[in-house]
């Protein structure tokens, strides 16, 4: 169904818009705001210094370091492995055994279970779920795939469904304001994928069979052959869908090759792909989902069809005891086709979207580690660029054949541009053997640009943003295996060019601003030899010009993406983890949220889709020594509706979830495993997602949700050599 004829390109004058910068009066104040707080954090780091020396270190047992308590907290990998306990933020990793455990489809899935994240499903379909980290809505989540961005330059998204699980070894989450580490658009943090390396011959394979006609196959195999070494897998996911319309099939394929060129020196190349295409049923009112859960009542025959893939080349170095070099190049490709029809395609027609992405970019990182034997720095500094072009054309469907795509509805057909420039420097101290001191700064220069071939080929324009992000904590040890920290970010979110000018009168804004926040971060991070774990971390993010979607704004035909002014998201977020003597292990993940409106109207209001309570806890036990059960469950809150800034209509109900895995190893050396899943035992019937906007059923605002899916059941086995 996609159309493949593309006119000749056309392109018109450029109209450029005054740019914004760290000299305005908005940043400038923000500066000033921050120099009183960095200066609050060096006389915490003095403290430090001295309690630290007043009790020798030699007195502490020691701690044992291994690559479950080492972290990326620069922009690439380095030689040198952060121990966990002196990086001054909420950093949780996953590795490969933790993802295998987990038992699911998606890294959505994956990371439903972490502090601090809520999925919502805007589609219907249950697989393109989007993820929200300390309430920022999905926008303000950067995530790394070895070292690429995969956020897409047009509009921000992510399609994490389509990173394949089987070829990741780490999952790294970095919460709070981290623009000085990753750039523009990590307000709520960052997530670092790292895929795996081959060492011994080992490999799987699986497949499982279950409710709605789901299909799932699996294989890998990883290995290493002198210097060299590889990793592959390839899975296939195919569905009937839970209701009408949500059926579907997502398909991820993943390649890892690394050589050892030199000791200490080593370059990876990896390959993924994902394709998915599904159904998108969309959303419905409480009244329609009385009547059918299961019916999709005005978007029958919706859809997204989607691909990417992604190479990128890296390389590390130590280039002698002090120096170290890393440095990557990337290249992705994404394709998506979408046709969105709805409430509005009786009276409008449908619109088919066609897009086509292309995105280069590289990063080069110079580290220098200054060890002595009480006090040290190291310094790592580098440079990023990014450059990205998207295709897109759109066609308007008529009411009377909503699925008819042709050259003649062709409505809209244009290019936009996004590069982005970075320098960026981070120091850490070893101020004493207990104290870590750290310090960055990065400057990102983007700009933003859209050229139109039809229907106005003189509707061209480019916007430019600059800014100075700073980032400081310091984290200090309070015994063997335990450690307090303090942080202070900033961060920032130039609008994309769909908010600014791909959608004119249906939603873009030439006018907005970057949105930008500051956070402050309180922790502590308890290790037990007995394997007990406990991360608490008290955070404030103050944000201003955050930017929304308004219905009643006057700048566009039903509404308009607008700088809504000030919000304040402040919370706690509790992880624990411990053993069930020698067969079992439990955690317990907890996250509070106080969201508010701080200006304007709707001051002191709540802010919409961020539950203010989220719990999710479960445990893993041996039976016997083949027989293995995991139970986890989800507790979410209300939640304001999106869109409802007034909080004026109903809300979100909060909902409950239990999930449970019985397996069975089979053989002495257990390498062969039946399972049976139950997802949503207690057929809890939710919605993950509501939404406050016009119907044009009944030409009033209304409540619409999004159903999810009530209990699935599926079984199957696995083998692994």
């Amino acid at each position: 169904m996609r159309p493949v004829h593309r006119p000749g390109e056309t392109v018109g004058g450029s109209v450029s818009i005054e740019g914004l910068d760290s000299s305005s009066p908005r940043n400038r104040a923000r500066r000033g705001r921050l120099g009183f707080l960095y200066g609050l954090l060096s006389l915490t780091a003095i403290a430090g210094v001295a309690a630290a020396e007043q009790a020798p270190p030699a007195s502490d047992p020691p701690v044992e370091i291994s690559e479950s308590l080492t972290v990326t907290d620069t922009r690439l990998r380095d030689r040198v492995e952060r121990e966990e306990l002196t990086v001054p933020a909420h950093v949780t990793v996953l590795r490969r055994e933790d993802i295998e455990r987990a038992n699911v489809d998606t890294l959505q899935d994956l990371l439903a279970t972490e502090a601090g994240v809520v999925l919502f499903d805007q589609v219907g379909d249950d697989v393109s779920k989007t993820l929200d980290l300390r309430g920022f809505g999905g926008r303000g989540t950067r995530v790394f795939l070895n070292g690429a961005p995969l956020n897409d330059p047009r509009n921000n998204g992510l399609a994490l469904e389509l990173v394949p699980l089987d070829q990741l070894e780490r999952v790294e989450i970095t919460r709070g304001s981290t623009a000085a580490l990753a750039g523009g658009g990590s307000e709520a943090g960052v997530i670092n994928l790292w895929t795996r390396r081959g060492g011994v011959l080992e490999g799987s394979v699986s497949a499982a069979t279950g409710e709605f006609g789901s299909r799932d196959l699996g294989a890998s195999l990883a290995h290493r052959l002198g210097s060299t070494d590889f990793a592959a897998s390839v899975s296939t996911y195919r569905t009937d869908g839970f209701r009408e319309n949500a059926d579907g099939d997502l398909e991820r394929l993943g390649l890892d090759l690394g050589w050892d060129l030199a000791p200490e020196r080593r370059l990876d190349l990896s390959i993924i792909r994902g394709a998915a295409d599904f159904g998108n049923p969309g959303a419905a009112t409480a009244a329609e989902l009385g009547v059918d859960r299961d019916r999709s009542f005005f978007n029958a025959l919706d859809f997204t069809d989607e691909d990417f893939t992604q190479a990128a080349l890296n390389f590390a170095a130590a280039l002698n005891e002090s120096w170290s070099l890393s440095a990557n190049v990337y290249a992705r490709d994404r394709g998506t086709a979408a046709l969105t029809t709805g409430r509005s395609a009786p009276l409008f027609g449908g619109f088919f979207l066609d897009t086509d992405t292309e995105v280069l970019g590289s990063t080069l990182q110079i580290g220098r580690a200054r060890p002595r034997a009480r006090r040290g720095h190291e310094l790592t500094a580098g440079f990023e660029w990014l450059d990205g072009e998207t295709d897109a054309r759109g066609f308007g469907t008529p009411p009377t054949d909503l699925s008819s795509v042709s050259p003649a509805g062709l409505a809209s057909d244009n290019v936009t541009e996004r590069q982005t420039a970075a320098l960026y420097l981070q120091d850490r101290w070893l101020l004493s053997p207990r104290v870590t001191a750290t310090a960055s700064a990065r400057y990102d220069r983007d700009e933003v640009g859209y050229r139109e071939r039809f229907p106005d080929p003189a509707n061209a324009a480019t916007r430019e943003f600059s800014e100075l992000s700073l980032r400081a904590g310091v984290a200090a040890r309070v015994g063997a295996g335990h450690a307090l920290y303090a942080s202070l970010g900033e961060a920032f979110l130039p609008p994309t060019v769909e908010e600014l000018f791909a959608f004119p009168l249906f939603g873009s804004n030439p006018a907005l601003r970057p949105e930008a926040s500051t956070s402050a971060e309180l922790g502590f991070r308890g290790r037990w030899r007995s394997g007990r774990t406990l991360d608490v971390a008290v955070f404030q993010v103050e944000s201003e010009d955050e930017i929304v979607f308004d219905p009643d704004s006057p700048l566009g035909l039903f509404g308009s993406n607008v700088n809504i002014g000030e919000a304040r998201r402040r919370g706690l977020e509790l992880s624990a983890r411990g053993e069930i003597g020698e067969r079992g292990r439990i955690f317990a993940n907890l996250t509070l949220m106080d969201p508010e409106f701080t200006n304007g109207a709707n001051r002191g209001r709540t802010l919409p889709l961020v539950p203010e309570e989220r719990l999710a806890a479960g445990f893993e036990i041996e039976l016997t020594g083949a027989l293995e059960l995991r139970t986890v469950a989800h507790y979410v809150g209300e939640q304001v509706l999106d869109n409802d800034d007034a909080n004026a209509a109903g809300r979100l109900d909060s909902y409950t979830l239990v999930h449970a895995r019985l397996s069975w190893a089979v053989g002495s050396e257990r390498r062969f495993e039946l399972f049976a899943d139950a997802r949503n035992l207690f057929d809890e019937r939710y919605a993950t997602r509501g939404i406050f906007a016009f119907d044009f059923q009944s030409f009033t605002n209304a409540s619409f949700f999004s159903p999810a899916p009530g209990r699935r059941l599926m079984g199957g086995l696995e083998w692994r050599f």
